[in-house]
């Protein structure tokens, strides 16, 4: 398998955590590992990878100036490309939700 993670990837990782992260808002109970399971059956990763990316992104949140999802603590092993990569995909993803 390849271990570069394609665009696509990353952004339904994106989009599984702002869907986590809008749940932990307002209060709605939700289990990290069914976000993890549907990741990993759809791309073919383990469900460990799309842990450790989650925490990745919680890393870019922190970068950001916001709370992150409790207990997914920002992991700071994520390559500068794929940083940005992330930063760019969360406002992407959070702007096609606000229309």
């Amino acid at each position: 398998m390849n271990k570069n993670w394609k665009e696509e990837e990353l952004k339904a990782a994106v989009e599984a955590y702002l869907d986590m992260w809008e749940k932990h808002k307002i209060g709605i109970s939700f289990t990290k590992k069914v976000y993890y399971e549907e990741l990993a059956a759809k791309f073919g990763r383990t469900q460990k990878a799309y842990e450790y990316r989650m925490q990745n992104i919680s890393h870019v949140f922190s970068l950001m100036g916001r709370p992150w999802i409790p207990g997914l603590l920002p992991a700071k092993n994520v390559g500068t490309r794929t940083e940005k990569a992330l930063e760019v995909l969360i406002t992407q993803v959070e702007s096609e939700k606000s229309n």
